[in-house]
C-alpha cells in the first residue's frame, strides 16, 4: 500500500474548515514548527496520528502547545 502523501505533493489547506474525524490536518506545535498529521476522535479526546508509525500519537489539550492551522482539502502532485 503505498502512503497517501510523498515528498513533493502539494497540499491545499483550508484554515477555516471544521475538523472531523479522520481529516489530515497540519498542526503547529509550541516550537512553531508544523507538521501534518491525521486527526483522530475517541468521545472527547482529540488524538493527532502520525502518518510514519515510527511516532507515537500525540493527545491534543488545551495546554499541550498545538494549534490547529487548518484541514488538508486538496493534494496535488507535480510533475
Amino acid at each position: 500500500m503505498e502512503p497517501e502523501f510523498r515528498e513533493g505533493d502539494i497540499i491545499v489547506v483550508d484554515p477555516y474548515k471544521k475538523q472531523e474525524q479522520n481529516d489530515y490536518v497540519v498542526v503547529c506545535n509550541a516550537d512553531y514548527e508544523s507538521t501534518l498529521k491525521q486527526l483522530k476522535k475517541y468521545g472527547k479526546t482529540r488524538i493527532l496520528h502520525p502518518l510514519n508509525p515510527k511516532y507515537d500519537d500525540i493527545e491534543l489539550t488545551k495546554d499541550g502547545g498545538h494549534s490547529l492551522i487548518g484541514v488538508v482539502v486538496e493534494k496535488r502532485k507535480r510533475y
